[in-house]
């Protein structure tokens, strides 16, 4: 899939990474936020265990899969899973038989080029969200083409071009971590943004965006400028109440209420992780595939540090799971990650520890909202290649394996 690209979808994914001129904003709300500052948790640490239900795509497995980068679970207990490199969804059943396959490459109904996430529609049909240029390509759950939702701010006749990142849709709210680029003097005006869009594909709120001006001349990327910590570090809870870490160096998270306004904020004390040699390799190896055919030496300026909240999840109680730059370092033998768990008033609770075979540096784990969570082998850096039109997806390192997914309960230990 990331060899056959058109030459002009390149293109213009590579023109993201020019410099930007930042300037955050938010939306106001008419009563001020609660304000939750969290010191330490209030219960005892605890680990879980996970224990595996059925398991696909081992080395001696017959399936064989590209780039996993999205999960979800339907009311049935079907398990979908995203393929970005392979353009299409694998479908399995409570008990781990294959039962289908939805979607592939092209650009026809139903069809998808950069598939970066996927949804389920209020209408049951599968949302297939593109990266370029950002619609949802819906689909039927036998595969069948269900229509597309583009998406407009309401705001006239626009130019430019639209991408999208993650998209998200629960208790009736359809969320869209984005970018829109339009022509500016001298450059391109890019916004980055996480907004709410009703599913004919108007506007309805927005909760966060970054505006830029980028300059053509000289090219140079800037990492705290051109990633915002809200593109995956954003989340809907069961109330429909919206969830974003806007700040990639701190362990800050604002809650929305659906209509735009800012509800509360919720900090704790951290300290971030500083980069080590893997993970500044990992970003010039990004930045090098974003780069690939423009004839200019590029000036790169990285982050010390990871940002501080890297996902997060909302279970069905509305506890609040975050995964955070020290998840999957210095953990006991035996512990992939370890989250931190709010509750919904964004009390710190305690820290929960995922004991599990894996590593943290290759291996990732997703939550299906429904008690199940799928271990996905090369699940990280998948997702750094999905973001990287070109690259590779072991990014070029040996102890990369292929791709392994296992459908697990927790356990507590």
């Amino acid at each position: 899939m990331l060899g056959s690209i058109p030459l002009i979808r390149k293109s213009i994914l590579a023109a993201l990474i020019f410099q930007l001129a930042v300037t955050v904003t938010g939306t106001p709300s008419l009563a001020e936020p609660v304000h939750i500052h969290n010191t330490d948790p209030l219960n005892p640490p605890r680990t879980v265990s996970l224990e595996e239900i059925w398991r696909v795509g081992s080395e001696d497995s017959d399936f064989i899969f590209g780039m996993l980068i999205d999960s979800l679970a339907d009311e049935d207990g079907n398990v979908y899973l995203l393929d970005n490199q392979l353009c299409q969804v694998e479908v399995f059943t409570a008990d781990g038989e294959h039962l289908r396959t939805l979607s592939r490459q092209g650009e026809g109904p139903g069809e998808v080029q950069t598939p970066i996430a996927m949804t389920f529609m209020s209408d049951g049909s599968l949302g297939l969200v593109e990266l370029f240029p950002a619609k949802i390509e819906k689909i039927t759950r036998t595969g069948e083409p269900a229509g597309s939702v583009t998406f407009h701010s309401g705001e006239g006749v626009q130019t430019g071009f639209t991408v999208s990142v993650d998209c998200r849709n629960r208790a009736g709210v359809l969320t869209l971590a984005g970018m829109r680029g339009s022509p500016a003097e001298g450059g391109q005006k890019r916004i980055h943004y996480v907004a709410r869009y009703a599913e004919s594909g108007e506007e309805l709120a927005r909760y966060c965006e970054t505006e830029a001006v980028i300059n053509f001349n000289p090219p140079t990327f800037i990492e705290n400028e051109l990633l915002p910590a809200f593109w995956f570090g954003h989340a809907v809870g069961p109330d429909g109440r919206v969830y974003l870490a806007p700040s990639r160096d701190d362990y800050k998270i604002e809650v929305y209420l659906p209509d735009g306004t800012l509800d509360r904020i919720i900090e704790r004390e951290f300290k971030n992780r500083p980069r080590d040699n893997r993970d500044r390799a990992r970003m010039q190896a990004m930045v090098d595939a974003w780069y690939t055919g423009v004839p200019v030496d590029v000036e790169c300026t990285f982050t010390e540090n990871e940002p501080a909240i890297s996902e997060m999840f909302l279970t069905a109680d509305n506890t609040l799971w975050i995964q955070h730059s020290r998840s999957g370092h210095e953990q006991p033998e035996g512990v992939l990650l370890t989250y931190d768990t709010f509750d919904a008033e964004g009390n710190y609770l305690q820290q929960v520890s995922v004991a599990c075979d894996g590593d943290a540096a290759y291996d990732g784990l997703r939550f299906l909202g429904d008690g199940r969570v799928l271990l996905i082998k090369g699940y990280v850096l998948a997702r750094w290649a999905s973001l990287s039109p070109g690259a590779r997806a072991d990014f070029g390192e040996e102890e990369a394996s292929q791709m392994e997914v296992i459908c697990c309960r927790m356990i507590e230990e």
